[in-house]
């Protein structure tokens, strides 16, 4: 990565986490306190087209492609990259073993940053997405 390139990416991150410290306070529809999380990955509106998407990408099916063969008649799957959602109350549905490890979630989104721009969504929707790594916070449902 040339200099210029790595300076934009750290003040990238900078910026980045400035906006993840004032995401609380700057949420209408945030209950007070909540942490909130900025993320990217693969999203759908129900615990079972996550599953489904994530039976897709356990065949090697990149996550935007299995977001589409998810989508059947509507479009329940979404793969952010270009933009961050924004979520708080995420509580741990399942793992996923592998290379790495993938962590299911349930959470409510609350906002989207696009263009630097926080867009609150209201009200918060409920959202089932996947990452890489346990969320700080995150509570973790016992299912029997």
């Amino acid at each position: 990565m040339s200099g210029s390139n790595a300076f934009r990416s750290t003040r990238s991150r900078a910026a980045l986490l400035l906006l993840a410290a004032a995401l609380g306070a700057a949420l209408p529809g945030s209950a007070a306190g909540e942490e909130t999380h900025l993320i990217r990955g693969l999203f759908c509106n129900t615990e079972e087209q996550i599953d489904e998407a994530l039976g897709h990408v356990s065949r090697n099916v990149a996550p935007r492609a299995a977001a589409e063969l998810a989508n059947d008649e509507e479009i329940a799957c979404t793969y952010v990259d270009l933009l961050h959602y924004i979520v708080e109350q995420p509580r741990i549905i399942g793992e996923i073993p592998g290379a790495p490890p993938l962590v299911k979630y349930e959470a409510k989104l609350v906002g989207v940053v696009v263009g630097g721009n926080i867009r609150p969504v209201s009200p918060p929707a409920t959202v089932f997405f996947i990452a890489p790594e346990r969320l700080r916070g995150a509570a973790v449902e016992r299912r029997a």
